[in-house]
């Protein structure tokens, strides 16, 4: 049997959204760590604390994620995307290719499922 998800690393720029992600994570019996609004602050929350699981935002402000998602996907952190950002796009590269995008706006009961089968 697959050990229990317990805490996951919210990455998301837009201060709404990640509120409503930590709420539906929270709500279904996730600790939450962050949420992170810059790829800076993701790596020191995860430096601080590994997680069991990640949800990202492709884009940040600007800013890609890509580091983040290698740094997770080295560590063996699953992650998912929460993006507008279409599948043709993520392709261009290997972190993204074949990760799971929630898109935006996401379904919150959706994401928590999705966490919960990792």
């Amino acid at each position: 049997m697959a050990e229990r998800i317990r805490s996951v690393l919210v990455v998301e720029d837009e201060f709404f959204i990640a509120h409503q992600l930590q709420d539906a994570l929270e709500a279904g019996g996730f600790r939450v760590l962050g949420p992170a609004a810059t790829v800076s602050q993701a790596v020191e929350l995860i430096d601080g604390e590994r997680p069991d699981a990640a949800v990202l935002d492709f884009n940040l402000g600007g800013e890609s994620v890509t580091p983040v998602a290698l740094y997770l996907r080295t560590l063996g952190v699953p992650y998912v995307l929460t993006t507008a950002y279409d599948k043709a796009r993520l392709a261009s590269s290997f972190l993204f290719a074949d990760a799971l995008n929630l898109g935006k706006p996401t379904d919150l009961q959706r994401l928590v499922e999705t966490i919960r089968s990792l």
